[in-house]
């Protein structure tokens, strides 16, 4: 999604764009998810993204959210927080801050589609789909990469968003810094006897955190249930009605029954930072330069952003004729996004942290801390329009 979000977010320009993807995206493109149509609940993917309206404008503003039919999105108002070792909530509305939501869960399926839709219209921006890379190599002017089919093309940058195991960043010599959260989160999609409410839910337990995340038809939710790896690992086998069955108990079953639509799938937690996100005619967006805990849903989020900096500040430099290949004048990118990207990070990590100690000064004093939070609203409201983008 970053990826291609990168691609799109320099159409239109006096660039020339090359797209190098493994994958044969040509298949995907005869797909017709786009069209609008009700859905069955077995039809929604379990790989989805909570898109806050920052985001949302961006992607609008490059012509592909609006590609996505409405029957396919769906819009939180609210979000409803609590600690499973106490009393303490907190609560967000969508109203309260004069908004409308909150953000949409969507399938990344989508989103990808909108955004190739998007790009196969850009006269600009060429895709090299079923390749892969094999070397970077780069003098003063330029880079040039060569495919595994011997192929090679010459740039002044080459931009990185292949991932947590990004190829680029190996062959650039970037090394990262990676702690492991030694936990594994589960994705699967639910029916629930109650209906989410236009709301996502999360609670928290010593073991790690459940979501329950809203999707377009009003009693199927999106799960992400992350847990220490130790007991992860005992529901990796299990049938699919004994892991619903534990979900809805770790859930308190706020939603009441809960029955499984898909399998559950595991994939293990780890925090990941570049310790730079340039090297001479290189740059790394999105999950090649960090990755987060799912808990606040933030991931894909923060690689938007990253795209937003990176493609603001190279149309800049190139409607000035200056060298947007570099590194000293892609610093400000650098600067901006690294920062923000470790706040997050570390924000993310502390409460990891903090919900997982199970002192009875500690739970007392976060759930204290949690209900008194509820009860300032300015606090609350300037936390939630940071994590919306607005």
């Amino acid at each position: 999604m970053v990826g291609l979000t990168m691609a799109a977010s320099l159409s239109d320009s006096d660039l020339k764009v090359l797209l190098i993807e493994k994958q044969d995206l040509n298949r995907v493109l005869d797909s017709d998810l786009l069209d609008a149509k009700a859905v069955n609940d077995d039809q929604f993917d379990v790989r989805v993204s909570a898109v806050s309206p920052g985001n949302r404008a961006f992607l609008s503003s490059l012509g592909a959210w609006q590609k996505i039919p409405k029957q396919r999105q769906a819009a939180y108002e609210h979000m409803k927080v609590w600690d499973g070792d106490g009393t303490g909530e907190i609560e967000f509305s969508a109203a309260k801050i004069a908004q409308a939501d909150l953000g949409v869960i969507v399938e990344n399926r989508l989103i990808q589609l909108a955004l190739l839709k998007r790009i196969q219209a850009c006269e600009n921006i060429d895709c090299g789909f079923g390749h892969e890379l094999n070397s970077i190599q780069t003098s003063d002017k330029s880079a040039e990469i060569i495919l595994t089919n011997g192929q090679s093309y010459q740039s002044k940058l080459v931009i990185g968003a292949d991932g947590a195991h990004s190829i680029v960043k190996k062959l650039a010599g970037i090394d990262s810094n990676e702690n492991d959260y030694s936990q594994i989160a589960y994705v699967a999609n639910v029916k629930t006897e109650l209906p989410h409410q236009n709301t996502a839910w999360q609670r928290f337990t010593p073991f790690g955190p459940v979501a329950f995340l809203p999707l377009a038809n009003e009693n199927l939710c999106s799960v992400v249930w992350s847990l220490d790896t130790d007991k992860a690992n005992k529901l990796k086998d299990i049938p699919t009605e004994e892991f619903t069955q534990k979900l809805q108990q770790a859930f308190e079953s706020k939603l009441g029954r809960v029955t499984a639509v898909s399998k559950h799938y595991g994939f293990p937690l780890v925090k990941r930072h570049s310790q730079s996100y340039l090297s001479h005619r290189v740059a790394l967006v999105g999950d090649a330069a960090h990755t987060i805990h799912p808990l606040a849903g933030q991931g894909v989020n923060l690689g938007f952003q990253d795209v937003a900096s990176l493609s603001k500040l190279i149309l800049q430099l190139g409607s000035h004729k200056r060298d947007y290949g570099l590194v000293a004048n892609l610093r400000p990118f650098e600067r901006e996004r690294k920062t923000e990207n470790m706040l997050m990070q570390n924000a993310m990590s502390g409460f990891k942290h903090l919900f997982a100690n199970q002192s009875m000064p500690v739970t007392l004093l976060r759930n204290f801390a949690m209900s008194a939070l509820n009860d300032i609203p300015m606090v609350k409201h300037s936390i939630i329009k940071k994590a919306m983008g607005i």
